[in-house]
């Protein structure tokens, strides 16, 4: 069979749909589709649809959580908590609305016969009769709108992949599962980073990036968009695709249109330590650790943090090693050992970083974070039963002139770090429990005073004002209704 000039009249679609009968809301329902070209099958669709309507009020997130990680991911990235509302404009824009389903695929396969030449016909004729199919659209005079009123994919790199690059890259994916496992074994250690190591590193990621963007394609055709809201979030954000139906009612795009379309890049990220800076870093999470072990029980109880008796001991080893390892050519402010210590919240060490190096206080790891930032987060990250405890870690922060005004990468201060942590904490025990917890954030005991502590001396950032996600970052602004909710997930 000849793979050329397919039209999409050669193209059907075998759609088949099956509610999931497990779930406590019957909200969900798997869909399946068969990809025919001239008769012959040449690939498959699958995902899940999700009917809004039936989750009740501050559950949603639960739900997609109790679903699968997929949707949970899907849940948080795109959708508010409350109601399963988009937070993205350009969804809202386009005609998104929680009184209809949305649609998450998760497996789009066209078989390589038929993307010879990168081709994206066959995928983007089957992913426009997938999206106007009576199941998705509404049948005449039922709905008078379609019923499925968004949809997301996160692109896949693999389905660009020849078999053969298919298989050396999850030979090397085993290999370093392998290798972490003996890290996590007694007596295992992480291997120092190198610049060569890095480069390999840096150089696959471009390539599985590159790959990712040629299974855009079929989505860009029929409307979807790479939303740089989304994107910025970095990790695996910048392979989400989303659109309402206002987008793919639209006459499908050609191919070369596709292809012109430019994806968010992200600013080059910062490089790890290598070298002797990664054996500083190295030895300060092992001693850290140490004490943070001593404490790790009783923290998950509410009781006080136990006094450590070899705080002296411990900076005192610490200092030694550091000491070698700096004569050798290495860097406490270029190797984050400050932000270890303030993620371990480990006061003793910190004290001693700060002692060898002043310069560590204003030191930027790999994220942009400030040892002062990544405390917050820490401190955010402790909270038990009994409230937020001491930070005695950012005390000695802020008495050697931490910057509280500093920002990460999304505009945080450590202020905001400390609330936006606190408030998906919240988020994730109430999807955790299936239930709302608690009764509002402003009420942990503690926080009004870590609070205080971090507030900038201009006041909050907007980034801060909106945890990165307001309407002025592309997100939709709900106002006090889910201002007022968010605080209902917090009280531990």
């Amino acid at each position: 069979m000849t793979t050329t000039n397919i039209s999409e009249s050669d193209i059907t679609i075998q759609l088949r749909h099956e509610v999931d009968e497990d779930g406590e809301y019957h909200a969900f329902t798997s869909v399946t589709c068969d990809i025919l070209v001239r008769g012959t099958k040449a690939g498959m669709i699958s995902g899940t649809r999700v009917d809004r309507q039936k989750l009740p009020e501050r559950y949603f997130l639960s739900a997609m959580d109790g679903h699968s990680g997929e949707l949970q991911y899907v849940g948080v990235s795109i959708f508010e908590p409350r109601h399963g509302r988009t937070k993205l404009r350009s969804l809202l824009e386009g005609g998104d609305d929680m009184e209809f389903d949305f649609l998450y695929i998760d497996t789009f396969h066209v078989d390589p016969l038929y993307k010879a030449n990168v081709s994206s016909d066959v995928g983007a004729y089957a992913l426009r009769k997938l999206l106007h199919h009576p199941y998705i659209k509404g049948r005449a005079g039922e709905h008078g709108a379609w019923s499925v009123s968004s949809c997301i994919y996160i692109l896949d790199p693999y389905e660009a992949m020849s078999a053969e690059e298919k298989s050396r890259i999850e030979a090397e994916d085993r290999r370093e599962s392998e290798r972490q496992m003996q890290v996590h074994r007694p007596g295992g250690a992480m291997p120092v980073e190198t610049d060569e190591s890095l480069r390999a590193k840096e150089q696959r990621a471009a390539r599985m990036d590159g790959l990712a963007r040629l299974d855009a394609n079929q989505f860009l055709r029929n409307g979807f968009i790479q939303d740089a809201t989304v994107a910025k979030k970095g990790g695996n954000a910048p392979r989400f695709l989303v659109a309402a139906y206002e987008h793919w009612k639209q006459p499908l795009k050609s191919h070369a249109e596709a292809e012109a379309v430019q994806f968010y890049v992200a600013p080059p990220e910062r490089r790890p330590p290598t070298g002797k800076d990664a054996e500083i870093l190295e030895v300060t999470k092992r001693i850290c650790s140490e004490n943070m072990m001593q404490g790790v029980s009783s923290a998950m109880i509410g009781l006080p943090r136990p006094a450590v008796n070899d705080s002296a001991d411990r900076a005192s080893a610490f200092r030694t090693e550091a000491t070698r390892l700096i004569q050798q050519g290495g860097s406490l402010a270029r190797s984050n050992a400050l932000h270890a210590a303030c993620a371990n919240r480990d006061v003793a060490i910190a004290r001693c970083i700060l002692q060898l190096d002043p310069s560590c206080l204003e030191a930027r790891d790999i994220e942009n974070m400030t040892p002062l930032i990544v405390a917050a987060a820490a401190a955010a990250g402790s909270a038990n039963i009994n409230g937020i405890p001491s930070q005695p870690v950012i005390d000695v922060l802020l008495a050697a002139g931490a910057q509280k005004g500093a920002v990460d990468s999304a505009g945080l201060t450590a202020y905001g770090t400390l609330e936006s942590i606190h408030d998906k904490f919240g988020q994730a025990m109430q999807a955790m429990m299936g239930r709302p917890v608690g009764g509002g954030s402003r009420t942990t005991p503690g926080l009004a005073a870590l609070e205080a502590k971090l507030m900038p001396p201009g006041g909050p950032t907007a980034a801060d004002r909106t945890g990165g996600e307001g309407a002025d970052a592309g997100y939709v602004d709900y106002g006090a209704e889910d201002a007022e909710y968010d605080g209902d997930y917090g009280d531990y």
